[in-house]
């Protein structure tokens, strides 16, 4: 895939080094997802949404937490296996 940029003539003279980072983002395969409150927010354009959400997420998740930190205690088992009978 080639990305061609075009002119930026008819930007705001302001703007135009914004149009050209964000042309070098897009060149880099990176999503731009959001803009809110000053702030950016991006996606490996690699990354599947669902993958980057599960990230996004995983460092509130409780049980992920509480298991974080009996591994690195060194308490949490590897695995474990339980078989049910019906």
């Amino acid at each position: 895939i080639r990305l061609f940029m075009g002119s930026v003539a008819n930007v705001e003279e302001q703007r135009k080094e914004l149009a050209k980072d964000v042309h070098r983002l897009a060149h880099l395969r990176v999503c731009l997802m959001s803009i809110l409150d000053g702030g950016v927010t991006v996606q490996n354009g690699s990354e599947s949404s669902l993958v980057a959400e599960v990230k996004e997420k995983q460092d509130s998740d409780p049980i992920l937490l509480q298991l974080k930190g009996a591994v690195h205690q060194q308490k949490a088992e590897v695995f474990s296996l339980l078989l049910i009978r019906g």
